[in-house]
C-alpha cells in the first residue's frame, strides 16, 4: 500500500477537502433553487441531529484507530492491525444497531416537540439509514489514514459530493409535488446515497490493497482482543467527549432558533425560512476555509504518531512545526479574503 509523506498526505486531503466544500456549496445552491429557502431550512433542522448520532456511532474511533494502526505498521505488527480493525467494526456494529432504531424513535418526538416543525419529521426519517453506513465507512476511513495513505480518503470526499449533487435534483424533483418537506426529505436520501456510494469505493480500495484478512478467525480476534479495546477506548473516549460537546451544541441550535422564534411571534414558516438562509448559505461561507485544518488534522495523527512510535522526536517536532505554520498562513489568508469580501 502507497505510503505518503505527511506534507504530501496534507496536500491531497487539502486539495480534495476544497473540491468537496466547492461541491457542498453548489449542493447547497442546487437544493435552494428546487426546494427554497424553507426547504432549505427543513434540511437543515434535522441535519444536526443526524450529526450527532454519527458522532454516539462512531464514538471517536476514527481517530483511535488512525493512531493505533500507524504504531502497529510501523513496528510491522499486522496481527495487531487486523485486531484494532476487527474490534473497531464489532463496537460500531453494536452502537449502529442501538443507534439507529433510537434514532427512528425519538425523530417523531424531536419534530413535534422540539423543532417546532412536523414537516422535520420525513428528513429524520430520511436520513436514517445513513447512520451504520458512515459507521463501518469511519472504520475504513481510519485504517487508510494510519497507513499514511490518503488518496482513497480524498477520492471518496470528491465521489460522495458529485453522487450527492447528481441525485439532488432527482429527488427533489420527484418527491416536490408530494410537499415541501419530502422534498427536504429527497435531498437527505440524495446524502444516503453519496455515502454509500463512498462506502463501497472504501471498500474496494480496502478490498485490493489490504495485506490482512478480516473474516479469518474473525470471532477468536474479537475473544482476544481485550487489550486493544482497552487501546482504542483510553483514545475513543476523550475524542468523542470532545466531539459530543460540539455536536451537542449544535444539537440544541435548531430547537433553540425554533423556540425563540416562537416566543418572539415569528410563524413556524418564516422561522424555518430564516434558520435556512443562516445555516444553508451564511454559516456555510464563513466556515469554507475549516476544511484545510482538518486535512492538516487528519493526516498529523497518524504522522505523530508514528513519530512517537519510533523514538523520533525531532521529527514530530518538525512535523507539528509544519501543521502551525499551514494553519497560521491559512487562517491569515481567509481573514483578508472573508473581511475584503464583507467590505466590498
Amino acid at each position: 500500500m502507497a505510503k505518503q509523506t505527511f506534507l504530501k498526505g496534507t496536500l491531497i486531503l487539502i486539495a480534495a477537502g476544497m473540491v468537496t466544500r466547492m461541491l457542498g456549496f453548489v449542493n447547497r445552491v442546487v437544493i435552494a433553487r428546487f426546494i427554497g429557502e424553507e426547504g432549505v431550512g427543513l434540511y437543515m433542522m434535522a441535519a444536526p441531529t443526524f450529526f450527532l448520532a454519527t458522532t454516539l456511532t462512531q464514538f471517536g474511533l476514527p481517530v483511535a484507530i488512525s493512531k493505533l494502526v500507524a504504531e502497529a505498521s510501523a513496528r510491522g505488527d499486522h496481527q495487531k492491525t487486523k485486531n484494532i480493525l476487527v474490534m473497531s467494526l464489532t463496537i460500531t456494529g453494536i452502537l449502529s444497531l442501538i443507534f439507529t432504531p433510537l434514532f427512528l424513535f425519538f425523530a417523531p418526538i424531536m419534530a413535534e416537540t422540539m423543532l417546532t416543525d412536523q414537516r422535520t419529521l420525513y428528513p429524520l426519517l430520511a436520513i436514517t439509514p445513513v447512520v451504520p453506513i458512515i459507521a463501518i465507512s469511519s472504520v475504513l476511513r481510519g485504517y487508510f489514514q494510519g497507513k499514511q495513505n490518503m488518496n482513497p480518503l480524498a477520492v471518496s470526499q470528491v465521489l460522495e459530493q458529485v453522487i450527492r449533487i447528481s441525485l439532488v435534483a432527482v429527488c427533489t424533483t420527484i418527491f416536490l409535488p408530494y410537499g415541501i418537506e419530502y422534498a427536504a426529505a429527497g435531498a437527505m436520501l440524495s446524502s444516503v446515497a453519496g455515502e454509500l456510494a463512498s462506502l463501497v469505493y472504501l471498500f474496494i480500495c480496502f478490498k485490493f490493497k489490504k495485506t490482512i484478512k478480516i473474516r479469518k478467525h474473525f470471532f477468536q480476534s474479537i475473544k482476544n482482543g481485550k487489550e486493544t479495546f482497552s487501546q482504542l477506548m483510553s483514545v475513543s473516549l476523550p475524542t468523542t467527549g470532545s466531539r459530543f460537546i460540539g455536536n451537542l451544541s449544535w444539537f440544541f441550535e435548531p430547537i433553540v432558533v425554533a423556540q425563540s422564534l416562537a416566543i418572539a411571534g415569528v410563524a413556524t414558516v418564516a422561522a424555518t425560512k430564516q434558520y435556512g438562509e443562516l445555516t444553508g448559505f451564511a454559516m456555510t461561507l464563513l466556515t469554507l476555509p475549516s476544511f484545510i485544518t482538518y486535512s492538516l488534522s487528519t493526516a498529523l495523527v497518524p504522522a505523530i504518531s508514528e513519530g512517537m512510535e519510533q523514538k523520533k522526536l525531532q521529527v514530530v517536532e518538525y512535523r507539528l512545526e509544519q501543521a502551525m505554520r499551514l494553519c497560521l498562513l491559512s487562517g491569515g489568508i481567509s481573514v483578508v479574503i472573508l473581511y475584503v469580501l464583507r467590505m466590498s
